[in-house]
């Protein structure tokens, strides 16, 4: 039971013997690991549980050699090193001053401390804050072992029994000291560097070198990339990352934009499955030529494979963080319904030569099967995003036609139609709100019950207005369908209630019913009408 030898008497051979057969399995697992950073996460809860204490602290030597700073700290959530002068102000500082171990009883005791040093004292402050109680308190210096250099000190308190460490325990920490001091000394040694993509957030000052070890240790350990690791545990920002990528590729960083207009002519041919398999993506055509971002583009730009697919175009490659090319596939691809992907239903779509056409023309087209279902897909998606509204803005000429949502008050760029597709766009809005296709020159206002069209039981209030060029522009307000509710159990105030009924039951007049997007106003006319 290596919980309970380090505090038995110094006599008892058979505690002994147990203890220091656990430590040298400790040891062996030391001399495995590839630097002392790698004890923290694997070995300090191991060295915890063979000393019975509470919590365990190593510090090494720092580069100015007069201080020393902590690598391995259990018990304290909190990344950011201790560093104390090598003075006799504080019990590990005196440690490390004299090389001589101490084993305290009660570090609050100042008598005890006064009689290593008149200076000693312990600093109660991170107690106060933690609400933690220090008490026992083992501490060996790190020494290496031919020169007598101090590398370090190892710090073991409070021993869970509540009593001062023994004299197995003493014994113990020497021995974990000098294997230790041989840790320490072969990490010192000059070991080939390997630079990896994420470097720069170590010399950006963003992390440090120690914890982008832990980061890749823990990584490993817990089998998930290492990048969300560095998010979620050392909160480094997804956009820190992208600009280290940047920096290894030599390539210019490409951050996630919620507002992007999804690139239809570049997407035509790829699949969601082919685009998550090889990890690239086309995103947009630039002035400097076809934009393609993905998490590794020196791999994407070897292999040609995007210039193979975009044979005639400029290629121009962009670096992602793993998690914004994620966001970025499904802005593109992302969570359809069976009625297939927007991408998909414009593929199919022949493009066509942009023109005038007549009324039959327009009504022929609009019963095609591919832009019903496009019709219908912008409707779903756009109540599966929560938009209040749906903006179709027809350009004049042959520029496309640009499809936006609303959300939350501001209108962000959803899909572009092909031009050739205007006219029978519009007309297909028509026919489903029962206006009249001919009229083209004239505002007309109609209502969609969607139900009938699509899988949503929902209502779209539709208005239409003629633009410059010959073109009409549709806006479509999405309502709840539906039984109004009753007044009474819309929530108005007494006051308010009472003051509604008076109003709506005078034989005529006129009311004003007023507010800002979304709040209620279609909801209560419904329910004053019902």
């Amino acid at each position: 039971m290596p919980a309970q030898a380090p505090h038995e008497p110094a006599g008892d051979a058979n505690a002994r013997v147990v203890f220091f057969k656990e430590l040298q399995a400790v040891t062996t697992r030391i001399h495995a690991t590839a630097n002392i950073d790698e004890i923290m996460l694997e070995l300090s809860g191991d060295i915890c549980r063979l000393f019975n204490c509470d919590r365990l602290t190593i510090y090494v030597i720092g580069e100015d050699k007069q201080s020393i700073v902590s690598k391995v700290k259990t018990g304290l959530n909190s990344f950011k090193d201790l560093r104390l002068p090598i003075a006799d102000q504080s019990v590990a500082g005196y440690v490390a001053q004299t090389k001589k171990a101490v084993n305290i009883h009660d570090v609050y005791d100042d008598v005890e401390l006064k009689r290593y040093s008149p200076h000693m004292t312990f600093l109660q402050e991170v107690d106060k804050r933690t609400g933690y109680r220090s008490k026992q308190m083992l501490v060996t210096p790190i020494l290496d072992a031919p020169s007598g250099e101090l590398l370090g000190v190892v710090q073991f308190i409070n021993s869970k029994q509540d009593m001062p460490f023994g004299a197995i325990a003493e014994e113990g920490a020497q021995s974990l000291a000098q294997t230790l001091a041989v840790a320490f000394t072969q990490r010192q040694k000059a070991q080939p560097v390997t630079r990896t993509k994420y470097d720069d957030l170590v010399a950006s000052a963003v992390i440090s070198a120690g914890e982008l070890d832990l980061a890749q240790r823990s990584a490993r350990r817990k089998g998930i990339p290492l990048e969300e690791v560095l998010i979620k545990e050392f909160q480094v920002k997804p956009a820190a990352i992208g600009q280290a990528l940047a920096k290894f590729f030599a390539v210019p960083y490409e951050p996630f934009k919620p507002d992007r207009i999804k690139p239809m002519d570049l997407l035509r041919n790829l699949r969601r499955e082919y685009v998550e398999e090889n990890n690239w993506l086309p995103v947009e055509e630039s002035a400097e030529g076809i934009v393609v971002v993905a998490p590794d583009p020196e791999r994407i730009k070897a292999s040609r494979i995007a210039a193979n697919i975009f044979p005639k175009g400029k290629i121009v490659y962009r670096v992602t963080t793993d998690g914004e090319f994620r966001k970025c596939v499904d802005q593109f691809f992302g969570a359809l319904s069976d009625m297939g992907s927007v991408g998909d239903l414009l593929s199919d779509m022949d493009e066509g030569e942009a023109g005038d056409l007549g009324s039959g023309d327009d009504v022929s087209a609009a019963a095609d099967n591919e832009l019903v279902r496009l019709v219908n897909k912008i409707i779903v998606e756009a109540y599966q995003q929560g938009a209040s509204d749906i903006h179709i803005e027809p350009r004049p000429g042959k520029d496309k036609v640009q499809i936006r949502f609303r959300k939350d008050g501001s209108l962000q760029n959803y899909i572009e139609v092909p031009a050739s597709y205007r006219n029978a766009l519009v007309t297909r809005l028509k026919i489903m709100c029962d206006l009249d296709i001919s009229e083209k020159r004239r505002p007309q206002d109609g209502k969609i019950k969607f139900k009938k069209f699509g899988p949503l039981d929902i209502e779209l209030r539709v208005a239409t207005i003629p633009t410059a060029g010959g073109v009409e522009d549709v806006v479509m307000r999405i309502l709840a369908a539906g039984e109004p509710l009753p007044l009474d159990a819309m929530g108005f105030s007494p006051y308010n209630h009472e003051n509604l009924i008076k109003c709506i039951s005078k034989p005529y007049g006129l009311f004003f019913v007023c507010g800002p997007t979304g709040s209620g106003k279609t909801t209560t006319l419904h329910s004053v009408l019902g």
